[in-house]
């Protein structure tokens, strides 16, 4: 299976933020989605996740409209958004009414995973930013979605938390979610992505697979490396 973005621009109202963006998605892999502030990264996952409609082009799921396919995505956003009137436990509750799951063990292990259980009663407004994040990231992987869509999803996150996510990642990746990733952390891009996408003014710079690192332009390079001087090419 297959998500497709097909010479896809967008953005707000008139406004182009991103132009022309071709590129898929397959099950089981990661990509990752890179570019400095303003490249247009959360615009294109907003295009992805149906939050903005393309001006151009379209987003498809295995050659079928959007629409009809997206119970397949889930999203862990840049900002957890979590509803005020919910406890924890209601969140999780209402996450698998909507994808008429029952996921109870799988739940439970990652509330001991990500040390959430002792929050269950509590309301989004007494938890910190990182223990939001940790439920924003546990809704998703309940969901049990065909792609996963992550926006900048280390900020915030403990040394414990960032190691079992990445863990989390590459066990989603083995059991055939296919994730697309936005960070500013190239390091653990390089170290966790199949294939990158870099993203320089809403346009499309690059779009390589893991192997771009053996090839004689890029060899011995790092994927910062690689950036900056893409970056630097086109100012």
């Amino acid at each position: 299976m297959m998500l497709s973005l097909n010479h896809v621009s967008g953005g707000y109202l008139t406004r182009r933020i991103i132009r022309d963006l071709t590129f898929g998605i397959h099950t089981g892999e990661i990509i990752g989605l890179v570019g400095l502030n303003g490249a247009g990264k959360s615009t294109t996952l907003r295009h992805i996740t149906g939050t903005l409609k393309p001006m151009d082009g379209e987003v498809t799921i295995n050659n079928k409209d959007w629409y009809s396919q997206r119970d397949k995505l889930a999203l862990i956003p840049d900002k957890p958004y979590l509803y005020p009137n919910l406890t924890v436990y209601e969140h999780f509750e209402f996450i698998k009414s909507i994808y008429r799951i029952n996921t109870d063990n799988y739940l439970n292990a990652l509330l001991d995973r990500y040390l959430i259980r002792s929050h269950l009663n509590k309301y989004p407004f007494a938890l910190s930013k990182g223990t939001q994040q940790k439920v924003s990231i546990i809704s998703a992987m309940i969901a049990n979605p065909t792609f996963l869509i992550i926006d900048e999803p280390f900020m915030g996150l403990d040394p414990r938390g960032l190691k079992y996510f990445t863990e989390d990642l590459n066990r989603l990746k083995r059991e055939g979610v296919g994730i697309i990733l936005s960070t500013h952390m190239l390091t653990i891009a390089e170290d966790l992505c199949d294939r990158i996408i870099v993203l320089h003014e809403g346009n499309q710079q690059y779009y390589k697979g893991r192997s771009y690192l053996s090839t004689d332009d890029f060899k011995d390079r790092s994927l910062e490396d690689i950036f900056f001087s893409m970056i630097e090419d086109k100012r």
